[in-house]
């Protein structure tokens, strides 16, 4: 009897080692786990190279961060350079003409779905009659991953200074107020590398509007709505 106790109890201990030697290697390849079927590389668990984006103990006992440095991942900085198109829209459209512009580009990644974005841009129109540039922040949202493509949109607040170059009284007036508006609009991200990507982006932007009255007693309606399709190149570091 104590022999066939002590043989149940011999098979039981090693019964439980053997789950428990199973369940560890399977909670540590899922304990990663997104909210995206097909998720981006610095999400998946990676062997030795590190892809994971928790906490993995080596040999030394010594918790590491084993996760890859990619496009707007947690913790990433993101820099991009914009060119592209800029299509004026109501009263700007009827007084002056389509142009190309630039933004210079910065997202910081704060969550696997969220990250903060700051913008600089810049166009000109009609030989430099109407120019303006912008200071944006907001807030970009990735709505999903598909292998290496990033589909996502940017909402946001921002100050725009258009500069209005009009004639007044034979003499030409420079108008140029900072204005409060707003942007919102879609685009989209190709990881080329670990640390390159290529987008586009379709921008809607409202500069609140203002008057100004001119010497002559003229008033000038300031602000306006306009569009941006820009293609950009960025670096994550």
């Amino acid at each position: 009897m104590l022999n066939n106790k002590s043989n149940k109890s011999t098979i039981t201990a090693l019964s439980i080692l053997a789950v428990l030697g199973l369940a560890y290697p399977y909670s540590v390849c899922h304990s990663a786990e997104t909210p995206w079927a097909n998720a981006p590389t610095w999400t998946k668990e990676s062997g030795r190279s590190g892809g994971t984006h928790s906490s993995v103990e080596g040999r030394s006992g010594v918790a590491r961060d084993a996760r890859a440095l990619s496009p707007f991942s947690p913790g990433s900085n993101n820099v991009a350079l914009d060119i592209g198109q800029v299509f004026l829209m109501g009263d700007l459209a009827d007084n002056y003409q389509d142009n190309i512009g630039w933004r210079a580009h910065y997202t910081y990644g704060v969550s696997d779905l969220f990250g903060f974005d700051t913008s600089l841009g810049y166009s000109s129109h009609a030989d430099g009659k109407l120019s303006m540039a912008s200071l944006l922040a907001g807030l970009r949202t990735n709505l999903t991953w598909i292998d290496r493509v990033i589909p996502y949109l940017v909402f946001g607040l921002g100050f725009y200074r258009p500069s209005y170059a009009v004639n007044d009284q034979g003499q030409n007036v420079s108008i140029a107020p900072i204005l409060f508006g707003l942007h919102i609009g879609p685009g989209i991200d190709l990881q080329v590398s670990q640390n390159v990507y290529f987008g586009t982006s379709l921008t809607f932007h409202d500069m609140f509007g203002t008057r100004r009255t001119l010497a002559s007693g003229r008033v000038e309606e300031i602000g306006g709505t306009f569009t941006s399709f820009l293609l950009h190149a960025g670096f994550t570091f």
